[in-house]
């Protein structure tokens, strides 16, 4: 065994991630066989509840609109829409006055009423498309630098000082192939610590289950270490330094223009290494809110294509015999606002690597894996703010796929009892939207 602190090393073969910054973050383990394959009591929402339904699309060419975000005012319950631009969104009967706000980048905010979308299953919501006002708003282009320094010295100002808790949807997968070999899902208890400290996410299983397809003529055996504890990481406002280390002074911003999300003007920033610099950083798109400067999207990848050395990255020990390279390391992280602070509300990792043997037919054909992740937000609240016991905490060496063997139970899932690995993570919050709530103690 191997121990290089924070890295932790289990068999013969393993694969992690670093991203170049002060703090080393593990994300993924590859462990390879050459022969082997291989807290509270459940409680359901007293208070009874509606069911809102819809699909979002544009109001001038009826194109679906995906990934929308859905809100009820005055509470934490949250959604997105699936691919098709359809949701499906569990409120509370308490608010049944509220409003139902629907949010896409872009386009202009819709407010509807809850109570005209109980028991009418089939509403279609146009969004109209929100044109920016250059009067409104200082145009910039070019050089974004002192945006994103005003932006990072920022950071304390607009995302919470206090911690809070909340309530997530998991999901991780791992694919050969266009195959899934292994699929998990979990329910999470996550306390968020306040952005004006140095203290660390935490976050705990409450409901969990897994599916695995292995064949016994599968000669390696891939896991997925760290995926939760690496999920809250991508929160890049808590965590600036791991893309953009001490400064960000090893990148160049460029001011690609204004664009409205949830009828805020943005500025979309691109980033990239600067010329010169060897290294395998990142690159991206930053969505800032103009008024604050508040990050409020990330979409960014890690240079790792046409470059034979981002194995060794990624790679800390393997099998002489065997060659990996790494395809793409895509990252997403999206943040809501309420009550003029900004909320972590969802992120994604999506890393693929072709692998080969050296010695089966002359090394020409490689397999690809795909490694994925998925963390939404569905409830949040501040009060009975409390640290988890450490024995309960997930850990960043955690293998998540054995981890959920202990917090199984088949009665939770309700009609959502088979995992379906092509669904979208939206589906299946729609499915279990009324046991992604805060749960009474």
């Amino acid at each position: 065994m191997f121990i290089h602190v924070p890295f932790f090393i289990l068999f013969s073969f393993y694969v992690y991630h670093v991203m170049k910054t002060f703090i080393t973050t593990l994300l993924l383990t590859l462990c390879v066989s050459g022969l082997f394959a291989s807290t509270a009591d459940l409680q359901q929402v007293k208070d009874t509840t509606y069911v809102l339904r819809g699909r979002v699309i544009t109001q001038d060419t009826d194109e679906p609109l995906m990934y929308a975000t859905i809100t009820i005012r005055n509470s934490n319950v949250s959604s997105v829409t699936n691919q098709d631009g359809y949701f499906s969104v569990r409120v509370p009967s308490l608010l049944r006055n509220s409003q139902l706000i629907i949010r896409y980048l872009g386009y202009e905010n819709k407010r509807i009423p809850v109570v005209t979308l109980i028991d009418s299953p089939n509403n279609f919501i146009r969004l109209a498309p929100s044109p920016i006002q250059l009067n409104e708003v200082e145009v910039v282009s070019g050089n974004g630098e002192q945006l994103i320094t005003d932006a990072l010295s920022r950071i304390r100002e607009n995302y919470p000082d206090d911690p809070n808790m909340m309530i997530a949807f998991y999901r991780e997968s791992i694919k050969k192939g266009s195959n899934y070999i292994s699929l998990v899902e979990a329910v999470l208890d996550i306390y968020k610590a306040s952005y004006s400290s140095f203290q660390n996410d935490q976050a705990r299983i409450y409901i969990g289950r897994k599916a695995t397809d292995i064949s016994p003529r599968d000669t390696i055996l891939m896991k997925f270490q760290g995926g939760i504890s690496d999920a809250l990481l991508l929160d890049i406002a808590k965590n600036p330094e791991i893309v953009f280390g001490k400064d960000g002074a090893e990148y160049t911003f460029d001011v690609k223009g204004l664009i409205n999300i949830n009828d805020k003007p943005h500025y979309m920033i691109s980033f990239a290494p600067r010329a010169g610099i060897k290294d395998i950083l990142f690159r991206g798109d930053i969505y800032l809110d103009v008024k604050s400067l508040a990050f409020t999207r990330m979409e960014f990848n890690m240079n790792v294509e046409d470059r034979k050395d981002a194995s060794n990255i990624f790679i800390k020990k393997k099998p002489s015999k065997m060659r990996v390279a790494v395809d793409h390391a895509k990252y997403t992280v999206n943040y809501v606002e309420q009550d003029g602070k900004w909320y972590f509300n969802y992120s994604s990792t999506d890393v693929a690597f072709k692998v080969r043997w050296t010695n089966r037919f002359f090394g020409l054909f490689s397999t690809m894996y795909t490694i994925s992740s998925e963390m939404a937000i569905t409830d949040r609240y501040t009060d009975d703010v409390v640290k988890f016991p450490r024995k309960e905490r997930i850990r960043s060496t955690d293998v998540i796929a054995e981890k959920v063997e202990y917090f199984q139970d088949p009665d939770f899932w309700g009609e959502y009892n088979v995992i379906e690995p092509d669904q979208e993570i939206t589906n299946a919050i729609k499915k279990l939207s009324g046991k992604l709530l805060r749960r009474e103690r």
